[in-house]
């Protein structure tokens, strides 16, 4: 075994993990797929440890399926997140890293995932936000597509606060918008019902089918009706205080939301989150219990995931996505259904492009060529398996001072995560999982960690250079750069 080897088992990167969990029998070949994308949603679930997060169905999800405990998104920003996942290649070799790149235009040849199922026979349909937007839509993957816009005039005017409208800027600032209403006439009720009604239609045809949710929420705006917000009453989600920031170096500290002002409260900006989360998690009931309805669990699996984590205020006030810490880019995700054994929790890293071939694989079917990750079903089926291995991220970052944009990689394994900012030169870290799990203390000078921050580079020295391709820069900082040239 060569040195690089040593390391990577002595830190848990060695294939033939072995899990222990009882062997789930077979499901059914042409499986129906509920897939369910979230966005922005960080681990704010009762599933995940989170004491005071309401998300029931969500809950139940993982109960009756394998929660993978530390998932991570190839990217922290939305459409090179999903163009990651959907097409089951990384950013590095698509290119894509900003939001209006469609996944077919930098991947003319790539089979998605929805397309897959459809080429398979499958009745593909999606509602809401699957890829990035209706703009940078994949038509090839659909028979049919919509993201419902929402009829709640409350909503509306909170889109509108936030994005602009007739002229007037919008406000970057994290936001949060108490609805009257019961939230039937949102973005993400309209497209839920939309999908429980295919779901209907398609099972009463006797025809597979492969339904994806996108929702929205919670992604800001923050809309919920009063009672999401009256599940946690003020007082209740006061943020704890934080560690001291320790070595870490100033082009981390970024997020998209970098040069906005800060929210009025961050515990009211809290809030709003987390009644958003408990919101979407009701409409993740929906369409649980629609399959519970039409007894649909047995032949369907579902699969929810978020596109990337979110900041809340954390490490020194940062918001939103776009780092590479924890925050931004671990994410929940929760396998269930048929196939998939019931109440197992998996904790080695694995990756959002993984759930492409592990689709693939709960179908029955052959993966199409250039597929980059891995099939999880062996390790959730406690089969011998070389499906784990360290998870990667990759983000730009835009140092204002050199007007330049700046690459940061990372990799993580079971107890630590690595990081280079264009290729060290810029900044290292290495953050020991066991005394500091938020990642405060950058540790990559301690020479007791060598090992582990050796095993980092040399994987990041071996990974594949990012195809050349525009970068993302947070928007707030590119209008002061104007302003200031």
């Amino acid at each position: 075994m060569n040195k690089f080897s040593s390391l990577l088992r002595t830190f848990g990167f060695a294939a033939g993990v072995s899990v222990a969990m009882a062997a789930a029998n077979a499901g059914p070949k042409s499986a129906n797929v509920l897939f369910i994308v979230v966005d922005d949603l960080n681990l704010a679930l009762g599933c995940y440890g989170d004491p005071v997060a309401k998300t029931p169905h969500i809950d139940r999800l993982a109960a009756r399926g394998v929660r993978f405990d530390r998932a991570y998104a190839q990217y922290p920003l939305c459409n090179p997140s999903r163009v990651s996942f959907l097409s089951g290649r990384r950013p590095e070799t698509s290119g894509v890293y900003i939001l209006t790149t469609p996944a077919r235009t930098a991947l003319p040849d790539a089979v998605m995932l929805p397309q897959f199922f459809k080429q398979k026979g499958y009745f593909s349909a999606g509602a809401g936000k699957i890829f990035h937007n209706a703009k940078v839509n994949d038509e090839a993957s659909w028979d049919s597509y919509d993201d419902r816009p929402a009829s709640d005039p409350e909503e509306i005017a909170a889109i509108e606060a936030r994005y602009g409208s007739a002229g007037k800027p919008g406000d970057g600032r994290p936001a949060f918008h108490m609805l009257s209403g019961d939230g039937a006439g949102t973005r993400d009720g309209r497209n839920v019902r939309t999908i429980t009604r295919l779901m209907a239609e398609q099972h009463a045809a006797g025809r597979p089918f492969f339904l994806a949710a996108g929702l929205h929420l919670p992604h800001l705006p923050w809309t919920a009706p009063k009672k999401f917000f009256d599940l946690y009453p003020p007082g209740s989600l006061t943020p704890k205080p934080e560690p001291a920031l320790v070595d870490v170096p100033p082009i981390a500290l970024q997020t998209e939301l970098s040069g906005f002002a800060q929210p009025d409260s961050r515990e009211a900006a809290i809030r709003g989150y987390y009644a958003s989360v408990s919101f979407t998690d009701a409409h993740v009931g929906m369409l649980l219990g629609e399959l519970d309805r039409l007894d649909l669990w047995k032949t369907t699996v579902v699969v929810l995931i978020s596109d990337h984590g979110f900041h809340l205020g954390d490490h020194g006030g940062l918001w939103a996505k776009l780092s590479a810490f924890d925050a931004a880019t671990r994410v929940p995700m929760v396998v269930a259904g048929a196939g998939v054994p019931a109440g197992k929790v998996l904790a080695e890293p694995v990756e959002l492009i993984d759930v492409f071939p592990t689709l693939v694989e709960l179908g029955g079917f052959s993966p199409p060529p250039g597929l980059e990750g891995r099939s999880l079903v062996a390790a959730m089926q406690d089969r011998p398996s070389t499906a784990f291995r360290p998870a990667s991220s990759m983000v730009y970052h835009y140092d204002q001072a050199k007007k330049a944009d700046v690459l940061g990689r990372t990799v993580i394994a079971a107890e630590w995560r690595y990081t280079e900012w264009d290729r060290g030169t810029s900044g290292r870290e290495l953050y020991w999982r066991a005394d500091d799990p938020m990642e405060y203390r950058n540790r990559a000078a301690d020479p007791k960690l060598t090992a582990a921050l050796n095993a980092g580079a040399a994987y990041l020295q071996n990974a594949p250079i990012p195809k050349p391709g525009p970068a993302n820069r947070p928007r707030a900082l590119l209008e002061a750069a104007r302003k200031n040239p």
